[in-house]
């Protein structure tokens, strides 16, 4: 059976192992490779149980065009586009580390070495702009000893996502942004993405620089949004007659303003928002421009965790036992990760109370370490609990009103679900 394409895919962790059952999925045969040996494992097994939505669906319908490989020179032997997709931590000063990128290219460089068919090395990990120009370029170009150009390409793609939505958000993406060393790279990679869209989607490519500053400057953009509307929040909880709802949507019927992510409620968090609105501000210092914009946004945010913990501190006194219900950042993940209902509860306990949790989506706190109790029920919360906190839109917010009701418990909907 003819592929469209031969694609290798490095790092097969939350982001990438969804790409290649995707791209596996959708006429290509892909290889992978992850660092983790039990990775590798339980994908070669089968015995996964990934709670990623319908990803265990596409790795039960690729095992015949998705191997998973013992090496990365294995993994990207015959492929015509390598995507590079492994972890860049944030440093201390927020911006992004590229230690793990330039690993993984030094290897890809080694293993296409003595090869001159064309392929091309696409970074999909969120990188500082002039990383690819720069270091990336540098590492591929000496470990290769071959020259970007006619037959080795480098590009820039990173992925719009959001956790518990990957492959939702990877068929149909607002858009697909390929910052690309030459002409002929971005048209492989822009082939290969096409493979696995359900709708046209617009394309946007540029050199690589450009394309690293739109990825950081779109989920800015949304912080500072988000951010705006919680300081509607804090404005209508302190004065009187105000329904935040009611003027937001107003707000965003604006078409210079719209109305996706103007919802007043918690503060952002996950592994993205935060720390690209960091590395922003990283950048501007770093090339002497004021970060002020930036800076404001990730301080608007603190801020509003410190408003909502002085909200639940008026309602209930220091030493009762808060109920968070939902400590995953969002629905549809249990990843922890600058989770508001996490930050809200470090909050509460340097204030003397007892905090206890119950998550719908079955996420835990223990890599926190933090003293928080955990009950596997949403009636054991409530029972257990002197005042409620919903932190983050639950599943079921009807059964849970209707307890909360039952066992007459006050409570804080950040999200007004009911």
């Amino acid at each position: 059976m003819a592929h469209l394409m031969n694609l290798a895919v490095i790092g097969l962790g939350k982001l990438g192992l969804p790409l290649a059952a995707l791209l596996a999925t959708s006429g290509n045969f892909v290889k992978g490779f992850d660092l983790s040996a039990s990775q590798r494992e339980t994908i070669s097994t089968g015995h996964f149980e990934f709670t990623e939505p319908r990803l265990n669906e596409l790795l039960d319908a690729s095992h015949e065009t998705l191997e998973v490989c013992d090496s990365i020179s294995h993994a990207v032997e015959g492929a015509s586009v390598i995507f590079v997709i492994v972890p860049t931590p944030s440093t201390e000063s927020g911006e992004f580390s590229n230690e793990h990128v330039l690993s993984a290219v030094r290897e890809i460089g080694k293993a296409i070495s003595k090869s001159n068919s064309p392929v091309v090395v696409d970074v999909v990990s969120t990188v500082m702009p002039n990383s690819c120009q720069n270091e990336i370029r540098v590492a591929l170009e000496e470990s290769s000893s071959r020259k970007i150009g006619k037959t080795l390409g480098l590009c820039y793609n990173p992925e719009f996502i959001a956790l518990g939505s990957v492959i939702h958000d990877m068929e149909y993406p607002d858009m697909h942004l390929i910052g690309e060393s030459s002409e002929w790279a971005g048209d492989l990679v822009e082939q290969a993405l096409k493979t696995i869209t359900r709708r046209d989607v617009p394309v946007r490519r540029m050199n690589l620089t450009e394309a690293e500053l739109v990825k950081i400057a779109v989920n800015n953009f949304v912080t500072m949004k988000i951010a705006y509307a919680n300081m509607l929040f804090q404005v209508a909880a302190t004065l009187e007659n105000i329904d935040v709802d009611i003027v937001t949507s107003a707000i965003g019927l604006d078409s210079r303003i719209g109305s996706k992510y103007l919802r007043a409620a918690a503060p952002y968090g996950g592994p993205c928002f935060p720390r690209d609105t960091r590395a922003l501000s990283s950048l501007f210092t770093s090339i002497g421009l004021s970060d002020s914009l930036s800076n404001s946004t990730d301080l608007a945010n603190e801020n509003h965790i410190k408003f909502i913990s002085r909200i639940i501190q008026e309602k209930v006194s220091s030493g009762a036992r808060i109920g968070l219900a939902g400590i995953s950042y969002k629905t549809g993940t249990t990843v922890i990760d600058e989770s508001p209902g996490i930050a809200i509860a470090k909050l509460l306990l340097q204030n003397d109370y007892e905090v206890i949790y119950w998550d719908d989506e079955q996420a835990t706190c223990e890599s926190e370490n933090l003293p928080l109790g955990r009950r596997d029920t949403m009636q054991e919360l409530i029972v257990d609990s002197d005042f409620i906190v919903i932190s983050r839109p639950l599943k079921d917010p009807i059964s849970f009103v209707e307890s909360l009701k039952f066992n007459d418990r006050e409570y804080l909907d950040l999200w007004r679900q009911f």
